[in-house]
Order: structure tokens, then C-alpha cells, then sequence
């Protein structure tokens, strides 16, 4: 890679623990240069760096930096100025950059990258179209925001030919990248405490359009309203593919669906192509996932068969319904839905599955999203059999702006209860669950930690 630092450049990632953060820590480190950083609390992410002998410092203070003694400093955009980290660079002239820029200087080093960008499913789809390119293609490169299983990591590292990488809209990141191909998922209102306007958010992914390279291509969900609104602000000059369930370039006919695992044909309508598809990961939402995946592979230039072996060779991202163990013959699994949307999608495929009740261990992520969200959410977790909540997952916020609190999604719904902490949450779940239930942990926090507490506390049968 072509940065424009030296190999002897030492790099401190300020959240490495992050899963995003830790892909390109591992990358830079792979790539001979001296890599260091700090995250609150330690993860899988954390014991795996340091297993590779990256030093990671378990919580967030000035000595690290003089310990460290980095050139630069890569921070996530959950870091604030006010981090005794950050305040340590400045006062030692060291320049800090947010991840996004480093991820970008990654990409310039490649021919042809194809951007995925979205509210929802922009993990799972990039990680579709990883796992194509791996069947089409030599050594492709890849950088996701989750661990795909079939790589079992966030990254993949090839040759400088393709990279396929996941593009986020928080702060506005995307708009350090250029890719080829851009995809956009769908457009939802989400990270509204930032964009703070519809019309502000569309403009937002329109100026990620904008930042295709000329000649390359979009692709786009042509049934989302927010994304035809968001195309609809001014012409775009370049070439535009669709995709949907129905409608677009790209769309599925003759879906059939066995214990939630879906089938079905994806139409190419301008080449007159029908290409049989069999998916090895449940829920419907999957299967526009991987409609948007195709249209991207076809547009780089990827045979339909080869697409279609990709495709069934996809077995999951890491937090996406993934199955923990089993509690009195119960399910217990965990969700990154973080969104109403996304817990109804979540809430489908676990029907699709014929559970007899889904309850959900529900953690507030964010006190913003929380406020502005609210009505939503209790529309949603309403349609649960039950609901435990924890609280709220603060993540980069603090409280005073919104004065909102677990107790008041509780006090709105009749079928939740409170939970202060992960041991209560086990040990609601040993008294409550019987045969055919699915218990499953939701939130983009650390709730998964509960899943694992369950596990280890009650687990009768894990799968893992």
C-alpha cells in the first residue's frame, strides 16, 4: 500500500477494540508497520490482537500515549476531544486522524474497490459480495464491519486487483472513498442525532454518490422510498443499477422458503439472465441482501454461476442471529439490530424458523436513539411475545440532553420487564424458557456479553 507513511511509522488506534478498528489495526500490523492502542473494555477483538503481539491497553489514558509513543493516532468517531488520550496528542504534536482516513489511504492502493453503504444490511451484503469474489476472483481483498464466518474475520487481504469494502454513513466517513462501484442498501433515519434532517441525511448518501469514480457505477434498492427521494434530488451523470424483491434491473421471482432458508430465482433483466439461487442463512431479508450482492458482482464483471456458488457458500456475519446454547430446550441467540427496522426483520425470521415465542432481551443502544426512536421501537418490541430490558448502552453519549431511561420502554410496553444487569437477565431466562422458545439478545452494544453469561451460567447445549 502506498501510504504516505513509512513503514516505521508507529500507529495507535484509540478504540481498537472495535471490530471495524481492530480489522485495520491487524491489517496495518500485516503490513509491517508498529501498531499499538486502547479500547474501555477488553473483547474477542482485543485477546486476538494481543495473541499477535499488539499491544492493547485496557482503558483510555495519557500514559498510554507516552508508552506508545506513536507518530500517529487513528480514532473512531465515538472518540471524543475531550478523551485524556486525545488531549496527550495534542499536547505531544501528534496527529490524530479518524479511522475513516486511514481506511481510505488503504483503498487507494487499489485498481477497483466496490463501496457498500446503507442503513441496514450493509455488513451482511458486503460480506455476500466478499464471498462471490472469493469464487470469481484470485485473491480479492475485503474490509467489513463484522466477522464474516466463512474467513472467519473482518478482513481479507489479496492482491491490489479488487477490494470490497463496508462504507458507513456515520459522520459522514463514506465520504472519504471513491469506489468504483457504490452500493447503497437502503436509506433509513438512523444516526438522526447527527444528520439531525431527513433532508440532510439524503443529501448525505446523494454526496456519497457523487463520490463514485467517473465511469463507475451505482447501485442502488430501487423499492426503499428514501433512496428514490435521495436519487430524485438531481440527475446523476454516471451509470445507475437497481435491485429490490420486485422491481428493478435486478429482482427475485419463485421464492420458496424450508425452515427460513430461501431459494429462489434473481432476473437480470437487461442481459435476460434467470440464475437460480440457494441461500445458507435464514430470513427474507436475506434474500434482498443478496439480490444487491449479485447486481454489484454482475456489474464488476462476475460470472452468474460463480455468483451463485458465492452466494451458497455465505454461512453468516458473527452477531447476525447467531445461536449461542440452549437453556431448558430454549434458543438463546443474539442480533446486532440496532433499529426498529431491524428488529422486525429479526422478529420475521424468527418466526420463519417456527419458534412457539420470541422473546426479546432488548438494550437501549444510545440515549438518542432511544428518545428519538421511541415510538418506534415500542411499536415493534410490542409484537414480541416478551421483552426483558436492560439499560440503556451509552456508547459515545452522555445522558443530559435527552433524560431518557430503559424503565421508560418498560412503562410503554405491557409485555416487558426490567433487568439491572446480565446475571438477572440469566436468571429471568432459566425460570422463563421452555421448549420452542427463542430468546435473543438486540442491540449494536455489548448485550451479546449477556448472551455469553447466559451461556455460561445455564448452557445446555452450545453451538459453538
Amino acid at each position: 500500500m502506498n501510504l504516505d507513511i513509512s513503514k516505521e511509522k508507529r500507529i495507535y488506534f484509540i478504540g481498537i477494540g472495535g471490530s471495524s478498528m481492530s480489522s485495520l489495526a491487524e491489517i496495518m500490523f500485516r503490513r509491517g508497520y508498529s501498531v499499538s492502542g486502547s479500547d474501555m473494555q477488553e473483547s474477542h477483538y482485543t485477546e486476538h490482537l494481543s495473541s499477535l503481539g499488539i499491544p492493547c491497553y485496557i482503558g483510555q489514558k495519557k500514559e498510554n500515549i507516552v508508552n506508545a509513543a506513536p507518530d500517529i493516532i487513528i480514532k473512531t468517531d465515538a472518540i471524543s476531544d475531550t478523551n485524556p488520550e486525545i488531549k496527550a496528542a495534542e499536547e505531544n504534536n501528534i496527529p490524530v486522524f479518524r479511522r475513516a482516513w486511514l481506511l481510505g489511504k488503504i483503498l487507494d492502493g487499489y485498481k477497483k474497490t466496490i463501496g457498500i453503504a446503507g442503513t441496514h444490511g450493509k455488513t451482511t451484503t458486503s460480506s455476500m459480495i466478499t464471498s462471490i469474489l472469493m469464487e470469481g476472483v484470485k485473491r480479492p481483498s475485503a474490509i467489513i464491519g463484522g466477522q464474516m464466518k466463512r474467513i472467519n474475520s473482518g478482513f481479507l487481504l489479496g492482491d491490489d486487483d479488487v477490494c470490497a469494502f463496508e462504507s458507513c454513513e456515520y459522520k459522514e466517513s463514506y465520504l472519504n472513498f471513491h469506489p468504483d462501484i457504490s452500493v447503497i442498501t437502503n436509506i433509513a433515519e438512523d444516526h438522526m442525532e447527527y444528520f439531525k434532517t431527513l433532508d440532510n441525511l439524503l443529501e448525505s448518501f446523494r454526496k456519497y454518490l457523487d463520490n463514485t469514480k467517473s465511469g463507475g457505477t451505482v447501485v442502488v434498492n430501487a423499492e426503499n422510498e428514501n433512496t428514490r427521494k435521495m436519487l430524485s434530488l438531481r440527475p446523476y451523470k454516471g451509470q445507475i443499477v437497481t435491485f429490490g424483491f420486485d422491481h428493478g434491473d435486478f429482482h427475485a421471482e419463485n421464492l420458496s422458503c424450508d425452515c427460513g432458508l430461501y431459494d429462489f430465482d434473481v432476473i437480470d433483466e437487461n442481459r435476460k439472465e434467470r440464475t437460480h439461487i440457494k441461500l445458507s442463512v435464514p430470513g427474507k431479508h436475506n434474500v434482498i441482501n443478496a439480490v444487491a450482492a449479485f447486481a454489484a458482482a454482475r456489474v464488476y464483471g462476475i460470472s452468474p454461476d460463480k455468483i451463485a456458488a458465492g452466494l451458497e457458500k455465505f454461512n453468516g456475519v458473527g452477531r447476525r442471529f447467531e445461536y449461542y446454547c440452549k437453556v431448558n430446550g430454549a434458543v438463546i441467540a443474539d442480533d446486532y439490530a440496532h433499529h426498529p427496522d431491524a428488529y422486525k426483520v429479526t422478529l420475521d425470521t424468527a418466526r420463519s424458523l417456527g419458534f412457539k415465542r420470541v422473546i426479546a432481551i432488548h438494550q437501549p443502544h444510545t440515549f438518542s436513539r432511544t428518545k428519538m426512536l421511541m415510538n418506534e421501537f415500542v411499536e415493534v418490541l410490542s409484537q414480541f411475545d416478551h421483552v426483558i430490558v436492560t439499560p440503556i448502552y451509552a456508547a459515545r453519549e452522555t445522558n443530559d440532553a435527552y433524560g431518557v431511561y430503559a424503565e421508560d420502554v418498560v412503562a410503554r410496553l405491557d409485555n416487558a420487564e426490567y433487568c439491572p444487569d446480565y446475571d438477572t437477565v440469566a436468571h429471568r431466562v432459566k425460570q422463563m424458557a421452555r421448549p420452542g422458545d427463542l430468546f435473543i439478545t438486540l442491540s449494536c452494544g455489548d448485550i451479546y456479553r449477556c448472551a455469553e453469561r447466559i451461556t455460561e451460567l445455564y448452557g445446555e447445549e452450545k453451538f459453538f
